[in-house]
């Protein structure tokens, strides 16, 4: 019955999305205000359907329906809700069904806040037909809603290595990315159908970029710290196809946003908007395509590749060959090269350059195989020898840009802190830790360069919060890549009970190493000391894949991390141990987190962004989770008391248990489940989300449904009207 509803939604949507597109087009060509009106409804009505089928197949997951084949496949019972609910998106069919998700709800935030109708429709068209080309992508080839002749009595869980909670959020963060520069690629689809002026469209296009930017160097920096502490390798960016996917957007959007900071360059905004999703596309086409091996892809499908790649290529070719026919057309003013202009114009040619470079060593493999049959691996070596350098000069731009103004100053005048504070932090490092490699020297140099150039240029009003928040985020991450790179510190030790292992200043000694068993795991964990801190990392089987995974154990004081992995069983109650003192380490999604936090104050009024951060400043924490499960669970003994409420002794024994699995770290989320197997769904006020409540939890969401369709429907009459 799931399965049938949400293949409803989809065919009511691609029907939708086909009108919306066909109207749009249509009161474009013939200037008729009723098919305008006509294609910004259908926006605001695929949205709908879109939503209401993404909201199915999650309810799906939530519900354990087994009946549908992405289900099957993906979920488990015994999966906290939590993972229940990221597996609906942490799939091939799942994760496309958001991709189009997205997409429909940059074209609602079209007909929303662009106030042109005429280059309001023409954005329309064009969103609108990229909407409907990926949900006949979704129904021909991955529906998420395709069912199974029988219904399973289980299924076969959630890949392993995505039963994390950062990763909950981390997809949805980098489709919003991906999918978000959908949006100045319509708008220039729609400058290259009609015309509007060059600054006029900069100033249009600008915050949607930063919008996606933002989103995209969020998923990138938890995809990053993600890498960090789950696969155990100890590092946080390798060079994996995948990781290039995304950096490759991330590049061409960042030169994008520089550019049109100039509000000149018209030709060249508009063909780095078409190529900064088109590389979003491309990202798409590597995760599924089944050509490449990472532990980040959805899919090993090479039929589906094809599928997608030859959509890409038509989506692709089509805006490439609509920019080359339309653009000479298009004048952009003179700029000086030595000027604030021209530098930022610099600087996006130096990341365009780099983005080859990036894009070359990752399909190059492809190439090879494909051309010559010869298998060739391009990893970080190659990357660090030829895209890091070249794109050490964009760093050194960016107090330029910052500080450079028509005036009278020198440019020494102008440089001089910067330079200053440079120069002193290189001294210092080489004085207190000589030798270091020149790469660390470099990056430290840098990283302090741009941080001291871009507080000078907020001092002096000549960057805004924004940017300036921007350029603090990378020079953080610059040091601390640098740092962390140049001064780690590695130990390898074979460990029994109550031996040592000593690095840098820290003393680490293994206390205890146990077994156990949760209802998706088997662990082994290793408990250590180091002063005052307990230390407890883990390997863990999962079932049924029957997959072995690592858990870290990170000590962390801000400025460095203490990082430590449990090794083999060496045999006679010893275990291989590796640790790491890496200093500065958080700095680099700290860094990540100052970029983001930049672009999302330029993109909203900072009196917003203050009311926002007072609010979450100012609004009650609730640090203890006990008390919320003691007004949750039901007295078993009493007349509808929790055991908050209730002094009777079953009541006692059910808050002392809470505590007891509360101090041995388990979550809210896990103790409630537990509950739940041993007394059954009625020892908790809060009724589970299964068939039998459906109604029950379905009501409230179906009555705001009603009145949100109502009165959106009423504003659309009236505004015909």
């Amino acid at each position: 019955m799931i399965g049938e509803i949400g293949n409803l939604f989809l065919a009511l949507a691609l029907g939708v999305s086909g009108v919306q597109a066909s109207a749009s087009f249509w009161g474009v060509l013939r200037k008729n205000n009723r098919y305008l009106v006509l294609g910004k409804t259908t926006a605001y009505m695929q949205g709908i359907m879109i939503l209401a089928a993404f909201i199915t197949l999650m309810f799906a997951f939530l519900v354990c329906d087994f009946s549908l084949l992405v289900v099957a496949l993906n979920d488990h019972t015994q999966l906290p809700w939590y993972y229940r609910l990221s597996a609906s998106w942490g799939n091939h069919e799942g994760s496309l069904l958001l991709f189009v998700l997205i997409l429909s709800l940059v074209a609602v935030a079209f007909a929303l806040f662009l106030n042109d109708s005429y280059f309001r429709a023409r954005t329309l068209t064009f969103q609108a037909l990229l909407i409907f080309c990926f949900l006949l992508l979704l129904l021909i080839s991955s529906n998420p809603f395709t069912p199974l002749p029988f219904s399973l009595p289980e299924g076969q869980s959630l890949n392993p290595l995505l039963q994390d909670k950062s990763l909950m959020i981390h997809p949805p963060f980098l489709y919003l990315g991906y999918v978000g520069f959908s949006a100045p690629f319509s708008l220039a689809l729609a400058a290259l159908w009609g015309k509007i002026d060059g600054e006029t469209w900069a100033t249009l296009t600008r915050p949607w970029v930063l919008f996606a930017w933002a989103a995209l160097t969020i998923g990138i920096t938890l995809g990053s710290w993600w890498a960090y502490y789950e696969l155990g390798w100890g590092g946080w960016w390798f060079w994996d196809p995948v990781e290039n996917a995304s950096l490759m957007p991330w590049l061409a959007g960042t030169a994008l946003l520089h550019i049109l900071r100039t509000q000149s360059f018209y030709r060249w905004s508009l063909f780095l908007s078409l190529l900064t999703f088109g590389l979003s596309l491309l990202g798409t086409f590597l995760v599924r395509s089944g050509l490449i091996s990472s532990v980040h892809s959805f899919a090993q499908d090479p039929v589906r590749g094809t599928f997608i790649l030859s959509l890409i290529g038509g989506i692709i070719g089509f805006s490439l060959f609509l920019w080359v026919l339309r653009s000479p057309s298009f004048q952009s003013p003179f700029v000086e090269l030595f000027s604030r202009k021209g530098l930022l114009f610099l600087n996006s040619l130096l990341l365009f350059v780099g983005l080859i470079i990036l894009c070359v060593g990752t399909l190059y493999p492809l190439l090879s195989e494909g051309l010559w049959q010869e298998t060739i691996s391009i990893g970080a070596p190659y990357f660090n020898q030829t895209l890091v350098p070249l794109l050490l000069p964009s760093f050194l731009l960016i107090p330029l840009g910052a500080l450079l103004r028509d005036e009278t100053l020198s440019l020494f005048q102008l440089l001089i802190l910067p330079l200053t504070a440079s120069l002193g932090a290189i001294v210092f490092l080489l004085y207190i830790y000589y030798p270091l490699s020149l790469g660390t020297i470099l990056g430290c140099g840098l990283a302090i360069w741009v941080l001291s150039g871009s507080l000078e240029a907020f001092y002096k009003r000549r960057l805004r919060l924004g940017p300036t928040l921007a350029h603090i985020g990378v020079a953080l991450s610059l040091l601390g890549l640098s740092v962390g790179s140049g001064l780690r510190i590695d130990e390898t030790k074979i460990l029994g009970l109550e031996e040592s292992l000593t690095i840098g200043t820290k003393t680490l000694t293994l206390q205890d190493v146990t077994e156990g068993k949760t209802p998706t795991y088997l662990y082994e964990k290793a408990t250590l000391v180091s002063g005052e801190n307990i230390l407890t990392p883990e390997k863990r089987l999962y079932q049924p894949q029957n997959s072995l995974l690592s858990e870290t154990a990170i000590l962390t004081n801000g400025f460095s991390d203490l990082y430590v992995i449990l090794g083999p069983y060496q045999g006679e109650q010893r275990w291989l141990l590796r640790a790491s003192l890496i200093p500065l380490a958080p700095w680099i999604w700290i860094g990540g987190f100052f970029m983001a936090a930049g672009a999302l104050i330029s993109f909203v009024r900072r009196k917003e962004v203050i009311i926002m951060l007072l609010t979450v400043l100012l609004m009650p924490h609730d640090l203890d989770a006990a008390p919320d499960l003691y007004n949750e669970v039901r007295c078993p003994v009493c007349v509808g008391q929790s055991i908050a409420d209730s002094e009777m002794p079953e009541a006692k024994t059910l808050k002392k248990y809470i505590d007891e699995e509360l101090e041995k770290g388990k979550s809210a989320e896990t103790i409630r489940d537990e509950l739940r197997r041993r007394f059954g769904d009625n020892i908790l006020f809060r009724p589970p989300l299964n068939q039998r409540t459906i109604f029950l939890w379905g009501l409230p969401f179906a009555l705001f449904l009603l009145v949100l369709i109502g009165f959106s429907w009423k504003g659309f009459q009236s505004r015909a009207k």
